[in-house]
């Protein structure tokens, strides 16, 4: 049973995604600092992706070794992206889901919330499969 804010949303991303046919893992590795938290499979190709939540403020809470993941790979052409629940629930701050991408990282660590995003939903009404279509368009 997910209980924190965190395995809550990491079940949300596996529903919403596995109903749309990706296969979805979860990566638990206490070995390999810095590894995204899934691995995505969309369509033919896999791709990697870190999960954060907010709590409050616009900090993305990124660890070094997770930037340097996400930075090397990214660099080398794999798809990496961090996905980003920012909680609220009042109504003058709804939940929000933005999407950014691995080669951002270092931005997105330093500058948060602030950084424009590739995608940004409301929580309540994610869009999966426009979140499938972003994760499988080639990066630039």
């Amino acid at each position: 049973m997910a209980t924190t804010p965190e395995a809550r949303f990491s079940a949300r991303v596996r529903d919403g995604l596995k109903a749309l046919g990706c296969d979805i893992e979860r990566i638990e590795n206490r070995v390999n600092l810095g590894v995204p938290d899934m691995l995505v499979g969309v369509d033919n190709c896999f791709v990697m992706m870190e999960l954060k939540v907010v709590h409050s403020g616009l900090k993305v809470k990124l660890r070094p070794h997770q930037i340097a993941f996400l930075v090397r790979h990214t660099a080398k052409g794999r798809p990496c992206f961090v996905l980003v629940l920012r909680v609220g629930g009042e109504v003058l701050k709804p939940e929000q889901v933005f999407l950014y991408h691995g080669r951002d990282a270092l931005a997105l660590a330093a500058d948060g919330l602030r950084l424009p995003p590739l995608a940004v939903w409301p929580s309540r009404g994610m869009n999966w499969a426009e979140l499938k279509e972003k994760l499988s368009t080639p990066a630039n």
